[in-house]
């Protein structure tokens, strides 16, 4: 073997040495699993040479394999298409436990092909089940445009990617079984501050009109909901604090509108909330705005109200003022707290161990000040809150 051939060769198996590692961290970080399953079939398909890695998932109750990550089949089929247990290539690969290599896939008797898939322009497939802990949980395969007969290294390299791969992925799946359930409990207890609110609105109900008390509820809900979209969006356990608070204000402006204009605005630090406290949050911000909508703007054409965060000495300070009629003569908050103040109350002092003050502004209006210490603000996973950089 000559120099050139030798420095080739080191070249190539340091690439897949690479790319396996990377495959292996996938394993280690047990990430969620479309990230997953994205990282290795792109990191396959650039490892082996090929034009197309797939990964098919086995959906047990309907007895098939779903086309779930693929880097040349269609991406219109991509969660939607898929393979009778045993049919095709990647199916029979699937249903005996066996790699399966062909150069010429469309001759082969076993050779099945999914209209729309785009698999026509391919001509060599080599396939193989991905199987953990003596389950088979889905099948990959690998595909080429010109023809290609696969070699003894490359059926090994891949065989050792599928383990890889099946491991990563049933660590993918517990984790988010895992995410799941904590979603689940999290929705419970929300519907469950929900009910307790509704609760004590009945109890106010001769001071509050029914429609006074379906519009204050929509936008407890809304403002919960906020941070489920947040975190849908974002595929975070964690919640950026400017971010929510903005979108918020925006829900409850367009909710409960002044006859005239209004002027919400945010602005200050940023910071990143774990969900359970960033929902205590939305629902402090929706009643201490809503606080000043329906008491200190409410005669007014045109106010504004400001919101300002600020993170300092590890302490976030939210200060909510407006430029409304201000608080009445001789207001306590110790005596003067509605459901609206008695709830920002509550959930501050003892939610989150803070203090609420509520005081005249400088000018004209109501300032409204929580301050909360940024290490109270953790989940059974002993995070702390970090500001953003």
């Amino acid at each position: 073997m000559d120099e050139g051939t030798a420095a080739e060769l080191l070249k190539q198996k340091t690439a897949q040495l690479a790319a396996v590692r990377e495959i292996s961290r996938a394993i280690a970080e047990a990430q969620d699993l479309e990230t997953t399953l994205k990282l290795i079939t792109a990191r396959t398909t650039e490892l082996m040479g090929v034009q197309s890695c797939s990964i098919y998932l086995y959906n047990q109750e309907e007895d098939l394999l779903m086309l779930e990550a693929s880097t040349g089949l269609n991406k219109a089929g991509i969660g939607h298409m898929t393979l009778p247990r045993g049919i095709g290539l990647t199916g029979w690969a699937a249903e005996h436990g066996q790699l399966v290599a062909v150069a010429d896939a469309k001759s082969d008797p076993r050779f099945y092909r999914v209209v729309g898939s785009g698999e026509g322009r391919f001509s060599s497939l080599m396939a193989t089940p991905l199987t953990t802990l003596g389950k088979v949980i889905g099948a990959a395969n690998v595909q080429t445009i010109p023809p290609h007969t696969f070699t003894e290294d490359e059926i090994e390299l891949f065989r050792f990617i599928s383990e890889l791969a099946a491991t990563a992925l049933e660590k993918a799946k517990m984790v988010h079984a895992a995410v799941v359930q904590e979603i689940h409990h999290r929705v419970k207890n929300n519907l469950q501050t929900i009910t307790m609110l509704l609760r004590l609105q009945v109890a106010q109900a001769d001071h509050l009109t029914p429609q006074d008390i379906l519009y204050e509820t929509i936008n407890r809900v809304l403002s919960i909901a906020t941070v489920h979209e947040i975190l849908a969006q974002e595929h975070h356990t964690h919640v950026g604090l400017k971010l929510l608070v903005k979108q918020v204000a925006q829900l409850i402006a367009a909710n409960m509108t002044l006859n005239g204009r209004l002027n919400i605005t945010v602005d200050g630090d940023d910071l990143s909330l774990p969900s359970q406290f960033a929902t205590n949050l939305a629902l402090i911000i929706n009643e201490l705005v809503q606080n000043a909508l329906e008491h200190s703007l409410v005669h007014q054409k045109e106010g504004w109200v400001r919101i300002q965060l600020t993170v300092a000495q590890e302490y976030l300070y939210v200060t909510v003022t407006d430029d409304g009629r201000g608080l009445p003569p001789n207001f306590s908050l110790e005596t003067n707290r509605g459901l609206g103040l008695e709830l920002v109350y509550t959930m501050v002092s003892e939610d989150l161990e803070g203090t609420f003050t509520l005081e005249p502004a400088p000018n004209k209006g109501t300032r409204a000040t929580i301050q909360v210490p940024i290490l109270k603000m953790k989940e059974p996973e002993a995070y702390v809150a970090h500001r953003f950089t």
